[in-house]
């Protein structure tokens, strides 16, 4: 019986060859600081680093090892203003003005996190190379050209259709009816980049305490004193930065996000010239499904990685992997004898309006929200504004702050309906791809 896995198959990411979340006991685990920044991940380091270059005490604490979370988990996808409302009609969502807002304040985040990496000279593989979003049916390509309209509107044009005929320069498969091509977007090894980040944190004297679960932030003349499993603080700020690992610390928060489970595969070393073949110019490609899948190179160019919503019930690493390799072979049938080394997953969190948010809720501090695409530049943006926030306490920092951030009545922050949600999805997409193939 065929097995699609290798001898040294693990259910670990492949990153954590190179840079694994890290277990840091030398700091205090009670005591005052400025601020503690609830999350080790790209928000809470990005905050800490940005207060910490301005003379600010600051202690960030985290339930696990440092970077165990989405931050080194994440397929490594950048971008700018086409990470921030795929999903959306911006315009129609919150009005034509405050959107070119939001756009260009992508556009503004993806350029900051660039010139962080050369300016500190974080070696973690930035690579500019765009991205294809592969249209699944006719009609998914109409909307893609609808969407190129709307990214273009501020006149540089770094977005285009690619006809059918035309795809298989960036994605060699016909799986695709076209799509859109984007300049504006790139290539990180999230892991590594999750390091300097660390690293310049450390620098500059923050204090990172791993495996202290925050369990309750009390307000006091003033302070806020926040409990952890492994003692106490008395801070000034307290600053929110969990995402998809947003517990009941804050209801408030929890019950306003949606965490959903993304997963990836990575296959054994196939060579460059064979992943060159698959992927011509080195950019990734995601498709427009609503239960999406993207591949990319790996870093080196040598392996196929692989993902998307392999599951939204509980289910093994390796039937994780089983449903990916086949929707992988679906799409790229030349990978059909591959094998797979690496599974693993990580939990992003959605909005319920899709966009992502900071702000301050009963005098804590907050940077969540970011979805699927942007959640590497847009949540190292947003801890960065957060940090400008208590910095200077201006109004606002950000296009990003003072949008609604609801949640229906019924939800309290556990996602029962995504089994529900999610296999309707999965309907819709097979039956729209069905019906291409109808006589």
């Amino acid at each position: 019986m065929k097995t699609i896995f290798a001898s040294n198959f693990e259910e670990q990411p492949l990153w954590w060859q190179d840079a694994a979340p890290l277990r840091i006991s030398d700091s205090e685990r009670s005591g005052e600081t400025d601020v503690v920044v609830v999350g080790s991940g790209y928000a809470g380091l990005s905050c800490a680093l940005a207060l910490s270059k301005s003379g600010v005490n600051v202690t960030v604490v985290d339930a696990e090892k440092c970077g165990m979370g989405a931050s080194t988990r994440n397929a490594g996808f950048l971008s700018g203003r086409a990470g921030v409302s795929k999903q959306i009609d911006l315009q129609s969502a919150v009005g034509e003005k405050r959107a070119a807002e939001l756009l260009d304040e992508a556009d503004e985040a993806y350029e900051s996190l660039q010139s962080l990496v050369a300016e500190k000279n974080i070696p973690c593989h930035l690579n500019k190379v765009g991205r294809f979003v592969g249209a699944h049916t006719p009609n998914a390509f109409k909307k893609l050209s609808a969407k190129v309209d709307e990214y273009n509107c501020d006149g540089l044009n770094r977005y285009r259709m690619i006809s059918r005929r035309e795809q298989r320069e960036y994605a060699n498969s016909d799986y695709w009816y076209g799509g859109m091509l984007t300049q504006n977007a790139g290539l990180i090894h999230p892991s590594l980049y999750h390091q300097g980040l660390r690293t310049l944190c450390q620098e500059n004297d923050v204090k990172i305490i791993s495996d202290s679960r925050v369990i309750g932030i009390a307000h006091e003349s003033g302070n806020k004193i926040v409990e952890t499993t492994t003692g106490s603080f008395i801070a000034k700020e307290v600053v929110l930065a969990t995402n998809g690992y947003t517990d009941n610390l804050s209801p408030w928060h929890q019950k306003r996000l949606i965490p959903i489970s993304s997963t990836i595969v990575s296959s054994e070393e196939l060579g460059r010239e064979r992943v060159a073949a698959l992927l011509p110019t080195g950019c990734p490609v995601i498709d427009t499904r609503r239960v999406l899948c993207f591949a990319r190179p790996s870093p080196d160019g040598k392996r196929i990685l692989f993902g998307g919503r392999a599951r939204f019930t509980s289910m093994t690493g390796q039937q994780s992997a089983e449903i990916l390799y086949g929707q992988l072979t679906e799409m790229f049938p030349q990978l059909s004898d591959i094998k797979v080394t690496n599974v693993w997953s990580g939990r992003m969190a959605f909005t319920f309006d899709f966009l992502p948010k900071i702000g301050v809720h009963e005098g804590v501090h907050y940077a969540l929200g970011c979805n699927a695409g942007c959640g590497i530049v847009m949540m190292s943006w947003l801890g960065k504004k957060v940090a400008e926030k208590i910095l200077s306490d201006q109004q606002p920092v950000s296009a990003f702050e003072g949008l609604p951030f609801k949640s229906p009545a019924f939800y309290a922050g556990k996602p029962w309906f995504l089994p529900i949600v999610g296999n309707w999805w999965r309907l819709r997409d097979w039956a729209e791809r069905a019906q291409l193939k109808s006589p």
